[in-house]
């Protein structure tokens, strides 16, 4: 197997051009510029760093970070538990050789958290601390052997020490090392503190400035990475972190880099738990990260289409133009409707007050809609655990996105802007029903939904057909969602997202009530504090099927009264 791979430094610095929009071509000269004498030689200036928080185009995929330290020849009374012996490291290099996964640069994997960057389907990225000469002895061969890139994390007040601990590399080890391709360095601070958030914020400052001005003065390369000592980091010390320069940070804590709290608070597994770290991305690839959908705005005439895959009976609203709306305590679908002047609608995403009786409109997950003039945050972080990863769905005049929802990252409008500058509407759906115009399994949905998410009862979906249009829908009968994204799929939707459902289920159109909550007239939907509603024009060959049912329906209701 043989590397491409430019060198780390190259890239970085590749990077930082075009994000400052330098250019790298020299423009041509004409033969009179070139006959000019040259002016004096002006020394280049190299442009900052320009400081990136994980993008969301970046969470799409689930990348696992795993940490080494030092690797030994086998195990003795002097071993520590997060050592690694020749041959467990040899066995976990070709463990990962087996399961087809593609391991990646700290460059390559900062490129795709940051810009969105493809990686490999299955990516993951190998480190190591505290500059063991382990690593040169042992590990570097075994991976040179499956050229697999690492990276290796210097404590600078240790480097070529041979009196503390074990023996570290010394500068002359890391110049090598750091010609290779395969081989990047990161800082580790000086003194390697063993909690940095007990030190004042100038201390942190200086064990992290100074290890990365070491680094860059000894090896002649960029230093943009930090790993803390023993992970362990707050707010104060990420900002410290930023301000002496970095662009990429790692802790300790499990979980998958696209996970993470910040960039500057990247997870990492210990090499103990690689197979976990791999089952953690596996369930997680099988689940709510399904990809990312971003098409352009579609407006077509709003028509209605009924459907039957099975045993369930749909019916949906296609076309037109959505718009998100809040209510102060609960309001009927129908009377949303009426108030943005539409000409159908759905109820929308969940709240925190399920109580039918109940007047909180507090959203799960952050909601802008078209009548609040600030995206409100989900601030009650307890339940973000259960609400990562399910469908974030937000559009604006000209784009329409849905993408798995990450908490720390996507609960200001500050981030949200970033990716959609123009977006007017957002709010958290409860699954991915149907991607790319396939239903995704009950396995798929069961990962990150709530436990009632196949219940049979009436629900509600919205998302868009395979032309690009606008869709809402509502099952007449009780259903799985299993069962509902299995017959929105057969009717031509390509994208869909469970909307609230049960009690909560009601699609109006053209002011008729075309699938309820209940299964009896006398029984209304409950009030809700968030519908989306169709605005735009009705179709010219409205489906006279509609028309009949709400004729019998009346004419019934005659006959029983009489």
């Amino acid at each position: 197997m043989t590397s491409t791979r430019r060198s780390p430094s190259v890239a970085l610095l590749a990077l930082l051009l075009v994000a400052t929009g330098c250019q790298t071509e020299e423009p041509a000269r004409t033969v009179s510029q070139a006959a000019k004498p040259a002016p004096p030689a002006v020394a280049e200036v190299e442009p900052e760093p320009v400081f990136q928080e994980i993008a969301f185009r970046s969470v799409v995929k689930r990348t696992p970070v795993i940490m080494y330290h030092d690797v030994v020849p086998e195990r003795t009374k002097d071993t520590q538990w997060f050592d690694v012996t020749r041959q467990e490291f040899e066995d976990q290099m070709a463990w990962i050789r087996d399961q087809g996964i593609t391991p990646i640069t700290m460059n390559e994997l900062y490129r795709h958290l940051t810009l969105g960057e493809e990686i490999p389907e299955k990516s993951l990225v190998l480190s190591f601390d505290d500059n063991y000469e382990g690593f040169k002895e042992i590990a570097w061969p075994i991976l040179q052997k499956y050229s697999y890139p690492a990276a290796m994390f210097v404590h600078t007040g240790f480097v070529g020490d041979r009196k503390t601990g074990r023996p570290k590399m010394g500068w002359e080890d890391l110049r090598e090392l750091s010609r290779h391709p395969l081989f990047e360095i990161g800082a580790h601070t000086v003194t390697h503190p063993e909690d940095m958030r007990t030190l004042p914020p100038e201390k942190q400052f200086k064990e992290m400035k100074d290890s990365k001005d070491a680094l860059e003065r000894q090896l002649k390369i960029k230093v943009p990475f930090l790993a803390y000592p023993n992970g362990k980091n707050d707010r104060k010390t990420q900002a410290e972190a930023k301000k002496a320069g970095f662009l990429m940070a790692f802790s300790i804590d499990n979980g998958l880099a696209e996970e993470s709290p910040s960039i500057l608070n990247v997870n990492r597994y210990i090499h103990t738990r690689l197979k976990k770290a791999w089952d953690d991305r596996d369930r997680a690839a099988m689940g709510a990260p399904a990809g990312l959908y971003l098409q352009d705005v579609r407006d077509n005439p709003v028509k209605v289409v009924k459907a039957k895959h099975g045993r369930a009976k749909i019916i949906m609203v296609q076309g037109g133009q959505p718009q998100s709306l809040t209510s102060a305590t609960r309001t009927g679908v129908l009377d949303f409707v009426k108030r943005a002047e539409g000409v159908a609608g759905v109820n929308g995403g969940f709240f925190v007050m399920s109580e039918l009786r109940g007047k909180d409109n507090t959203m799960l997950g952050p909601c802008k809609t078209s009548d609040l003039p600030v995206m409100i945050p989900d601030q009650e972080r307890s339940r973000w655990p259960k609400l990562r990863n399910r469908p974030m769905v937000l559009w604006g005049p000209t784009r329409f996105a849905i993408l798995p929802y990450q908490p720390e990252i996507m609960n200001s409008e500050e981030s949200f802007r970033t990716f959609m500058p123009d977006m007017t509407d957002a709010f958290l759906a409860g699954v991915w029903l149907v991607r790319n115009g396939v239903p995704r399994a009950k396995a798929e949905m069961n990962s990150f939904a709530s436990k009632d998410i196949q219940d049979a009862r009436r629900r509600a979906f919205f998302g868009v057909m395979a032309d690009g249009s606008f869709v809402i829908g509502a099952s007449k009968n009780s259903v799985s969602s299993e069962r509902l994204a299995e017959a929105a799929a057969s009717s031509g939707v390509a994208e869909a997202v469970l909307l609230d459902s049960g009690f909560s289920t009601s699609l109006v159109y053209d002011g008729q009530i075309l699938a309820s909550g209940h299964s009896t007239e006398k029984l209304p939907s409950r009030p809700v504090p968030h519908a989306i509603v169709l605005k735009g024009s009705l179709a010219a060959e409205k489906e006279e099927k509609v028309r009949e049912d709400s004729v019998a329906q009346q004419e019934g209701r005659s006959r029983r009264k009489s």
